[in-house]
């Protein structure tokens, strides 16, 4: 073979190569290009999963809380005993209600999340056993209509609040926060 023809095969050789290897990084490219958009996707589901979760557990806790309210007031409405056994049935669908959406939620938050979903947790059920005990004249001493309304002024002012807060911020909506294309990092 002479020199010509030997180079004529060397670059004949080295543009198939390079066919060839071109044609294996663009569908590398590709694969990344899609795995990133799974991944970004997979986020996106995940924020919305848990905003759906926690826009659900934060409409029940304050339903749960009105239901308090609204026992109370029917407590103190004396004489009336079919409002108080409607606001006691309404208290009791917003008690499980409330706990549907809690028992998710004690699977799927993260720890600052469910510490404040369980001190509203907590709160909610000692209000609903003093109003049980008012309503069904089992009181233990000191327990009153103004505890009971101290209890939920708490609930609404602070509990209800915090645990907001810690939801927003882990949805990064806080203001230190703010939303990252509505990627959830973590």
């Amino acid at each position: 073979m002479n020199g010509t023809t030997t180079d004529s095969l060397l670059i004949t050789v080295v543009a198939v190569l390079g066919t060839l290897v071109s044609a294996l990084l663009a569908q590398r490219q590709a694969h990344r290009a899609m795995a990133t958009e799974l991944a970004r996707l997979e986020r996106r589901s995940s924020i919305e999963s848990y905003r759906a979760s926690y826009t659900a557990l934060n409409t029940a806790a304050r339903r749960y809380v009105a239901a308090l309210t609204d026992q109370l007031h029917a407590l103190r409405a004396d004489g009336d005993h079919s409002a108080v056994a409607a606001t006691t049935k309404e208290l009791h669908r917003a008690r499980a209600t409330h706990a549907d959406c809690y028992a998710e939620i004690q699977v799927t938050a993260p720890p600052a999340v469910l510490a404040a979903a369980q001190e509203v947790n907590h709160d909610l059920n000692a209000t609903y056993g003093l109003l049980l005990r008012l309503t069904h004249a089992t009181a233990a001493p000191g327990e009153t209509p103004a505890t009971a309304q101290t209890r939920i002024t708490t609930l609404w002012e602070t509990t209800l609040p915090t645990l907001r807060t810690a939801m927003r911020h882990d949805l990064h909506l806080t203001p230190d926060h703010p939303p990252s294309r509505g990627l959830r990092r973590r």
